[in-house]
């Protein structure tokens, strides 16, 4: 009789491709089991999808509705701090500048001048800031200032003032500097678009505006009433005491009415802040509530999940002990 261990060794192949096997199914049973979520998306829909596809779609744009949440709080979070930083140096020059000029100190009143050449420079800098390395105040071409350099733009209007006869004089060119839409500033000094930035979208339905920019005139009042009393510091009307402080003067009053536009300023921003926030809450509501659905219908029976476990485990126990008995089988066991 011929004997070969062909058919002993297709055995042992079978039965180790059968444990692979169960021990897979074995290891999705075992996450199924901790997780209470079924594996299989066909077997936990019955083999309807349509519902867990359309679960699954809202999650995602709940996800991309909480993304433009996040970068939409930063900026309006930054504005909101922006316009606070511009608003407290407009209440503390406006206040000494009309003092000091109503006194007639002008030591006092040069020394606000200066302070008004920094400020201006400060605000330049805080219109020029960005978020998240996009430019915040330049509508639509996030990827540059919104502003021209402070001392380019302090040294167009040193130029104006130095070239005016009188007080009256420099302060009707700073006037057509910034008048819009025909003044210098608006071609030279405002570099960013003239377009706002799209909407944002942060909920079904739901859309926020803070396409706020540099040239906004409740921006470029503050500019124009730092100006005036920067191009003083800057030596304009040196010599002229008269002239420099009917310059103060204009520039103390146009300070104070300034100050009121960034008030609004700061309350739009603020409106804005809360509708963000409201959003902000109902997407993670809405978040919870999609999550909680899908894991439903996702989920798995305890009980059918620990028999299922039990049952593989048996099974490739009764594997293992049928492949270790044939592997200890011997022809010579059986000789007599």
């Amino acid at each position: 009789m011929r004997v070969t261990g062909g058919s002993d060794l297709a055995r042992m192949q079978a039965l180790q491709k059968q444990a692979l096997a169960t021990r897979d199914r074995l290891d999705t049973a075992a996450t199924e089991m901790t997780t209470n979520l079924k594996s299989s998306r066909f077997d936990a829909t019955g083999g309807n999808l349509t519902r867990l596809f359309a679960l699954e779609r809202s999650l995602d744009r709940n996800a991309v509705f909480s993304d433009n949440i996040t970068l939409t709080e930063l900026r309006l979070d930054t504005m909101q701090a922006t316009f606070g930083q511009i608003q407290t140096a407009l209440e503390d020059l406006s206040i000494d500048m009309v003092s000091a000029t109503s006194l007639g100190d002008y030591s006092a009143a040069m020394r606000h001048a200066t302070t008004a050449r920094s400020d201006f420079a400060a605000t330049v800098g805080q219109l020029n800031g960005q978020v998240a390395g996009q430019s915040l105040f330049a509508g639509t071409t996030t990827d540059r200032p919104a502003l021209a350099a402070a001392d380019a733009l302090l040294a167009d209007l040193d130029a104006l003032a130095a070239g005016s006869a009188d007080a009256a004089a420099a302060i009707a060119a700073i006037d057509d500097y910034f008048a819009k839409p025909a003044g210098a500033f608006y071609t030279s000094g405002y570099v960013g678009s003239t377009d706002d930035l799209t909407a944002v979208a942060i909920g079904e339905g739901q859309r926020v505006d803070y396409g706020i920019r540099a040239d906004q005139e409740e921006l470029v009042a503050v500019l124009r009433a730092q100006a005036m009393a920067a191009v003083v510091a800057g030596g304009a009307f040196a010599g002229d005491q008269a002239g420099q402080m009917a310059m103060l003067s204009e520039a103390g009053d146009r300070l104070l009415a300034a100050k009121e536009g960034i008030l609004d300023l700061r309350s739009a921003v603020g409106s804005q802040q809360e509708q963000v926030e409201t959003a902000k809450a109902q997407r993670v509501s809405e978040h919870d509530t999609l999550d909680l659905a899908r894991s439903k219908l996702m989920a798995t029976d305890p009980v059918e999940a620990a028999s299922a476990y039990q049952a593989l485990e048996v099974q490739l126990e009764a594997i293992y002990t049928v492949t270790a008995r044939l592997a200890g089988l011997r022809f010579v066991n059986y000789m007599r």
